[in-house]
């Protein structure tokens, strides 16, 4: 467990350098906060996204935001989409761009600021937010929200999937979103009409998963016992699926 000093600012989720997370490095720059291998890298698409996409879900162009190493966009484009994917980490963007040629999939992969979305192609039919909400600083999300509703059409559909506070056996990321705030903040500008709890395959082994977790809390000024409490839930493949919201909108 990492001690920090009552005079020590609590972790944010603003403090987090993702950028790094693929580079193998510490998340944090006074401390060593590191994932290991990056727990949303599966090495594939998320099983809930291929049963979306299966179930209609993606039409026209689809926005990838937040869009990692690029598995997702990937499996779309492969399915037919057509996608661009957007990050604003250029080590994983260069990862993206390689397994798509690896994969002979046509994306179009570019780093990018989710809160602003400047010079990405546009407008959209479909938006996909694959465990991005979550490492946005508060204070940003309702400009990453403005940014999708310009750059989509009207009528476009998104999912988006988060960690929230109130899944007792979600991920323990150091920020405050639930069901409320969701609704609350996308509701002015995009019309919700489903919103449920999903189970969220990772990279992670029981054991990491509690270490991290619980340096992370430590950091952050929370209950690191909570790191305890988080439902070890395994997959058919084996991997940890830990519990999100799935949040399906349509921009008005």
């Amino acid at each position: 467990m990492v001690n920090r000093s009552s005079a020590q600012r609590a972790l944010s989720v603003g403090d987090l350098d993702f950028d790094a997370a693929y580079r193998g490095k510490p998340m944090t720059a006074d401390s060593e906060l590191s994932l290991g291998a990056v727990p949303w890298d599966i090495g594939g698409p998320q099983p809930v996204l291929v049963e979306l996409e299966e179930s209609g879900g993606f039409e026209g162009h689809v926005l990838d935001v937040g869009c990692g190493t690029g598995d997702n966009a990937v499996f779309l484009a492969e399915r037919g989409h057509r996608v661009t994917g957007v990050d604003g980490s250029p080590h994983a963007i260069a990862q993206a761009r390689q397994r798509a040629g690896e994969a002979g999939a046509d994306v179009e992969f570019l780093v990018g600021d989710a809160t602003r979305l400047d010079d990405v192609p546009h407008p959209f039919d479909t938006v996909l937010s694959s465990a991005l909400y979550h490492c946005l600083p508060e204070e940003t999300r309702d400009d990453h929200i403005a940014a999708l509703h310009r750059v989509c059409r009207p009528g476009a559909r998104m999912h988006l999937f988060t960690f929230g506070v109130d899944l007792p056996d979600s991920y323990p990321m150091p920020t405050h979103i639930d069901q409320r705030e969701l609704r609350l903040r996308l509701g002015e500008s995009w019309t919700i009409d489903h919103i449920e709890p999903v189970r969220y395959a990772t990279s992670f082994t029981p054991d990491a998963l509690r270490e991290v977790s619980t340096r992370l809390l430590d950091l952050a000024g929370g209950d690191s016992e909570r790191a305890r409490r988080v439902d070890h839930q395994v997959d058919t493949a084996g991997r940890i699926a830990l519990r999100m919201w799935y949040v399906r909108a349509v921009r008005t």
